[in-house]
């Protein structure tokens, strides 16, 4: 009992690490890099489209929850209060939104349509199950990334994909989702990126 007191604090260093590391609002940053490298063989390309995504979406995000956190409107950096984020995920949406209207405007490459159109769709998804139920962003985001690395960028798909894994037991680790709000985050994540994959196929065949 002693030992298992003693080791938990590391356990838990360990779990913060992972989940600041495999972040909802980073982690699609470096796939959106990745997919359009991985199709267009330039890394400008690449790099232009993250400094979008990182204007329209992540910038404004972290600074709307920095905000609602210093105010104390928010519990804490990760909205862990399920009511907390009905606010969140509609503006996130809409930042969404306008990312992909800007990338459609740059006539990005299909792997980034694909991309920004998943998160979006995953950020609505997560945002209806919201109302009920608390599921776990960093599950969503860190599977629906996995899946789009294994169909693009193959290479990329295992290291994701343990990620992902590591990322749902830090999330459970740290008390912040219990094991089916996990679970049911990577099922939406999977299932976003597979849905917005085929049907992108179909409408650009």
């Amino acid at each position: 009992m002693e030992q298992a007191v003693v080791k938990r604090p590391s356990r838990q260093a360990v779990a913060a690490a992972i989940s600041a590391i495999v972040h909802p609002m980073a982690l699609p940053l470096l796939t959106l890099a990745v997919v359009t490298y991985a199709v267009t063989g330039r890394l400008k390309d690449g790099l232009e489209l993250v400094g979008v995504a990182l204007l329209l979406t992540t910038i404004p995000v972290a600074a709307l929850v920095a905000y609602q956190v210093a105010r104390g409107r928010w519990t804490d950096l990760d909205v862990s209060v399920r009511k907390q984020r009905y606010t969140l995920y509609p503006i996130g949406l809409v930042c969404a939104a306008l990312m992909i209207a800007v990338f459609a405007a740059m006539r990005a490459p299909a792997p980034a349509m694909v991309t920004a159109l998943t998160l979006a769709l995953a950020n609505i998804v997560d945002g209806v199950i919201n109302l009920a139920y608390k599921v776990s962003a960093h599950a969503t985001a860190a599977a629906a990334c996995a899946t789009l690395l294994w169909l693009y960028a193959p290479g990329w798909g295992l290291p994701i994909a343990i990620a992902a894994a590591l990322v749902g037991w830090s999330r459970v680790e740290l008390g912040r989702h219990t094991t089916g709000q996990v679970f049911l985050g990577w099922a939406v994540g999977v299932t976003s990126a597979l849905s917005i994959f085929t049907l992108y196929a179909a409408f650009a065949g």
